[in-house]
């Protein structure tokens, strides 16, 4: 899909927990607030479908402004920016929580890259070291994906299944003061097999 289509996807069918559009100006405090632009397709829906409250599950977060339950961590965007720039291992700096799935489990969106590329943000499955992790797909990729589906679990259904590499390799991590477990690797948005992780991180 294009990003006009996907923009016009959203629009029909927003959904209806959708908020009230956002203004020029605080969308502009939330740029200035990450560094970076927003990506076009975000900035637009922002604009002119809501701000805040459509796409996966209806709980994208919306700029300054954004009343809603999606988020049990940032007010907004623009909080959860400045909160990422402001860290001490700066792995952060120019993103922004797009998506509060629970459990402290979220969509990040890096505004560094102009397409927007989409990471995940998951401390239970190991360590802060880990639980930052690209997932190969952009935002406009990401939010077609959503388009129809109900996402019943994080990210894509079937994240929470772990294989029993995965146990093993966590558990190790567990008994070593260092932590040896493989972070996750995705493929255009798909959490790739434990062969293909291996590969692509040279083990």
């Amino acid at each position: 899909m294009t990003e006009d289509e996907i923009f016009e996807a959203i629009r029909s069918n927003a959904g209806p927990d959708v908020l009230p559009v956002a203004s020029f100006e605080v969308v502009a405090e939330a740029e200035e607030a990450i560094g970076y632009p927003l990506p076009s397709l975000l900035r637009q829906l922002y604009l002119e479908v809501g701000n805040g409250g459509f796409g996966p599950r209806g709980g994208i977060i919306g700029v300054r402004g954004y009343d809603f339950w999606g988020s049990d961590i940032f007010a907004d965007i623009t909080e959860s920016a400045v909160s990422f720039r402001t860290e001490s291992y700066g792995r952060r700096a120019g993103m922004i929580q797009l998506l509060d799935w629970g459990c402290a489990i979220a969509s990040v969106l890096d505004c560094r890259d102009p397409e927007g590329a989409m990471w995940g943000w998951d401390p239970n499955l190991c360590c802060l070291d880990h639980a930052l992790f690209p997932q190969d797909i952009t935002f406009a990729s990401w939010l077609a994906e959503s388009i129809g589906r109900d996402f019943a679990d994080p990210f894509y259904d079937g994240y929470f299944e772990v294989s029993s590499q995965d146990e093993a390799v966590s558990a190790i991590g567990e008994e070593e003061e260092s932590c040896m477990w493989l972070p996750p690797v995705w493929v255009k948005g798909r959490k790739a097999g434990v062969w293909e992780r291996r590969h692509r991180s040279g083990c």
